[in-house]
């Protein structure tokens, strides 16, 4: 596990490096307002990928850690077909949807295509994880920073591009990232043909209909910060919020790395029925380390961000506190979230996301005569905490009563 872990933190760091200095140069180069744009197109894509697969995404890692080889390439074929034809319905949908904003048109083109690529990056990095290929992994996502780096700088400096620039190289990365998958380790994208499977179209259905419900407050907890700022602020204001949210997400790239090696063994051990023996020591020990990572993320943003970004953005660094607190507290409810996974109690996990959106709207809007720019992070923040505690205790809740009868 310790390998692995190094192996997924070491990727995730250089990756977050790449990112970091694609954000300062994309600052320094375009607008807060492009900025902004750019900001809010990411908080819808945050959503777009999860309607393509119903939010039936985390059916991939339990079949993969439950079914044989054999089963889980027709389980593929079917879970392809399955997100083809809702690519299809939303593509079809956005397009019409963008007919009414002809200013923005692109957005509503690249977004629908964008977010199939990223189901099916999704979807072969659930197996890689599962496989504990984390050095692949790793590859894959480093050479998705690089290239997607190297076009944003292509576009908007050679090209004159500005917001929609970042957002055809985002796509470029995406196109080139799913042909070497496929190339190397992507088999069972290798062996897709269309297979409609009413059955496990019905499992998909029936398992992400909880779960789809509450992606919209899985949205409002990630993502409804930005349309807050601009509700009561100005898209500039948005600008400087989306580069403190760009690096405060430093902090998730940073849990995404650690929860690729925990959960493996988390599934493992739940699968086993000793999931209480390990769950206690991984929460402690996870939350000890990605705390004191977020305190150190926030409190230097202090000093970095006014001499890498620009006094204009100084903001942005109360924001990054706040934000890498809020993603810190995310990470621990990613380690009892999972139990919560597992056992597929999805409306359980669909309260407790609700209960958190709505506390971060609440508090968010609360303070905004005191904090101003600075309380929707701080509200984001205070919605994650609830989101780990609640969690936590539910999850232990039903660990209990599934491994120990209690």
């Amino acid at each position: 596990m310790i390998k692995k872990t190094i192996n997924y933190l070491l990727f995730s760091v250089i990756s977050s490096g790449i990112g970091f200095l694609t954000v300062m140069y994309m600052a320094k180069t375009i607008t807060q307002e492009q900025m902004g744009i750019i900001g809010l197109f990411m908080t819808i894509l945050y959503i777009a990928p999860q309607l393509v697969s119903f939010a039936s995404t985390g059916l991939v890692s339990i079949n993969k850690a439950k079914v044989s080889n054999e089963d889980f390439i027709d389980f593929s074929k079917s879970y392809f077909t399955f997100g083809f034809f809702n690519f299809i319905i939303i593509f079809t949908i956005s397009i019409l949807i963008g007919l009414a904003f002809k200013e923005y048109y692109i957005l509503f083109v690249i977004l629908p295509i964008l977010s199939f690529f990223l189901f099916l990056v999704s979807f072969h990095q659930a197996e890689l994880v599962q496989d504990g290929l984390s050095k692949s992994y790793g590859y894959y996502n480093l050479f998705n920073s690089i290239v997607t780096a190297l076009f944003t700088v292509l576009f908007l400096s050679f090209f004159s591009l500005s917001w929609d620039g970042r957002l055809w190289a985002m796509i470029v990365g995406q196109i080139l990232l799913i042909i070497l998958m496929y190339k190397k380790t992507f088999t069972t994208l290798q062996q897709f043909k269309i297979t409609v499977d009413r059955v496990k179209f019905e499992e998909f259905f029936y398992f992400g209909l909880p779960l789809l419900f509450g992606l919209g407050a899985g949205w409002i907890l990630n993502q409804a910060d930005n349309y807050i700022v601009l509700h009561y602020f100005t898209l500039k204001d948005v600008g400087i919020y989306a580069v403190a949210y760009s690096i405060g997400v430093i902090v998730n790239t940073i849990n995404q790395a650690a929860t690729n090696a925990i959960v493996p063994i988390l599934y493992l051990a739940l699968s086993k029925k000793e999931g209480h023996k390990i769950i206690k020591k991984l929460n402690l020990y996870y939350s000890l380390t990605i705390l004191i990572i977020s305190l150190i993320v926030g409190v230097s943003s202090y000093w970095y961000v006014p001499i890498l970004f620009g006094i204009e953005y100084l903001q942005s660094a109360d924001i990054i506190f706040f934000i890498s607190l809020a993603f810190g507290f995310n990470g621990i409810y990613r380690t009892t979230g999972g139990i919560i996974a597992f056992y597929k109690r999805n409306k359980l996990q669909m309260k407790l996301i609700y209960l958190s959106a709505i506390s971060n709207i609440v508090i968010s809007v609360l303070l905004i005569p005191y904090f101003g720019i600075v309380s929707p992070s701080i509200g984001t923040m205070i919605a994650f905490m609830v989101l780990a505690y609640t969690s936590y205790y539910f999850g232990w809740k039903i660990l209990k009563k599934e491994e120990l009868n209690l």
